[in-house]
């Protein structure tokens, strides 16, 4: 009885996998739906923490009630505090109305928070007393406004780490994870990939109209060996395009190899650029067991990959080495500029000029800087751009110079 209830649960909101780590998982789920408890979904980025809160909602005794979901990481920091709080007319510049936040859209209801090791640490008292006491005030407001909202929280950082770094409140952190529900990583439970590419092929073959005719079991276990560094997240999109641009062909291990793109040579015989030479990258990686290899692929794309990889970087270190040469060439011709101004100077001093002679004494910084204008106009025959190159100015900051000089008829 309690196998059926739990595989009815998956099936209403789409929880697939039979492994231990997604049973644990749902387990907990079960047991703390029911309740009004804080939950901390962790898990990596695609692991499915949203499905889990949805869940968390749809068994809860607030089910009829809003589920708001907000991902803390993608609003603006100086927007999220209207966002979840709301915000009163005139409280801030383009604040022409009241507003309503998140949190009083969500009264009775449950508010999913994405991404909460990405609040703000200013932001995080207010959270706190929402937890506490279910009290807040909208921005620009100090009339105080209570709700009854169920908080639900997710991460894919370690808020351990981040209350050590000073990055988090630790109140805040043991308040959110009265219950805790971890979703592994899907490479480290493979096991579940054959029911996952069923379900997302399926799913997408009735989206589009076509008949699933399924995918080998070598294709299958060419799926259970890639890295899936997006976990449920990527696979999902992979057999979304697989089945859709397939029109639902039987998938075979042949027909997946187009859609896998090329694995790079492993990451410890690759050369990386590193003041502009190539050494070494070294890694305590392991190599992949030829037996098992992480992802699929030919020896001959690897080579040409290899080959491409490092045609790249010579050329990357080509281009920096015609870059630095023109840098070196832009100061030697700003030198000589600067040098011939102040020859032309101290020729001047030495044939026309007395040290002495209070002439001399009398000049100024602008009367050294005209000069070099007018020896960087004579070097390039006028031509205003490459006087102003010469000297490491711009030309709009030479022309007010020349005007301020009045050398525009010197130089035509």
């Amino acid at each position: 009885m309690e196998q059926s209830f739990t595989e009815s649960i998956q099936q209403r909101y789409g929880i697939i996998g039979s492994s231990k780590e997604i049973q644990e998982a749902l387990h907990t789920l079960i047991q703390v739906a029911p309740t009004d408890l804080s939950v901390l979904i962790s898990g990596e980025t695609g692991t499915g923490k949203e499905v889990f809160a949805q869940a968390l909602h749809g068994l809860s005794k607030r089910r009829k009630n809003p589920f708001i979901s907000v991902n803390c990481g993608a609003i603006p920091e100086t927007l999220l505090e209207s966002e979840l709080f709301g915000h009163e007319k005139g409280a801030f510049t383009g604040a022409i109305e009241q507003r309503i936040g998140f949190f009083e859209a969500a009264n009775n209801g449950t508010i999913f928070l994405d991404e909460i090791g990405d609040m703000p640490y200013s932001l995080q008292v207010k959270l706190l007393r929402v937890l506490e006491s279910g009290e807040f005030s909208r921005v620009g407001s100090s009339t105080v406004q209570k709700v009854d909202v169920r908080i639900v929280a997710a991460t894919n950082r370690i808020l351990t780490e981040d209350v050590l770094q000073g990055k988090f409140r630790e109140d805040l952190m043991f308040r959110l994870n009265s219950v805790t529900i971890h979703l592994p990583p899907l490479r480290l439970h493979p096991e579940d990939i054959p029911d996952l590419v069923e379900h997302f092929a399926e799913r997408t073959a009735e989206k589009i109209g076509v008949d699933f005719k399924g995918i080998s079991n070598d294709a299958l276990s060419m799926l259970q060996h890639l890295p899936w560094k997006g976990n449920i997240r990527e696979l999902r999109n992979f057999v979304e395009t697989l089945v859709t641009l397939e029109r639902g062909a039987y998938i075979t291990d042949v027909r997946l190899h187009s859609y896998i793109r090329p694995a790079l040579p492993p990451a410890h015989t690759l050369d990386v650029v590193h003041d502009n030479a190539i050494v070494p990258l070294h890694t305590t990686t392991p190599p992949p067991n030829p037996e098992q290899p992480a992802t699929p692929h030919r020896p001959s794309q690897t080579t040409d990959n290899e080959l491409i990889y490092r045609s790249l970087l010579e050329l990357r270190n080509e281009i920096a080495d015609v870059k630095r040469g023109l840098s070196v060439l832009a100061d030697d011709m700003r030198s000589m500029v600067i040098t011939g101004a102040q020859s032309s100077i101290v020729k001047t001093v030495e044939t026309d000029t007395p040290l002495t002679d209070t002439s001399w004494k009398n000049r100024t910084l602008s009367d050294v800087e005209k000069d070099m204008l007018q020896s960087a106009l004579e070097r390039y025959h006028g031509n205003r751009r490459m006087a102003a190159k010469a000297l490491g100015i711009g030309e709009r900051t030479m022309y007010r110079k020349m005007h301020f000089y009045g050398l525009f008829e010197e130089s035509e």
